[in-house]
């Protein structure tokens, strides 16, 4: 009787829930670019910020790094 081999998947997707590490994570960034976003042009001014860096770190989802 030949012996088959069936292919293995290359990627399994976890269906875990997130770990709470990872929710501390990204409820820290959604925070920061909160407080990014609501920043005036003369505090970036004060602070050294590129408003066009700022602007688009503000705007990036929170589970993006």
């Amino acid at each position: 009787m030949p012996v088959v081999s069936l292919p293995l998947p290359r990627h399994v997707p976890d269906t875990s829930p997130p770990r709470p590490a990872l929710l501390r994570l990204w409820w820290r960034r959604a925070r920061d670019r909160r407080v990014l976003a609501e920043l005036t042009a003369a505090q970036m001014l004060d602070t050294g910020l590129d408003p066009d860096t700022v602007r688009r770190e503000s705007r990036k989802p929170f589970w993006r790094a």
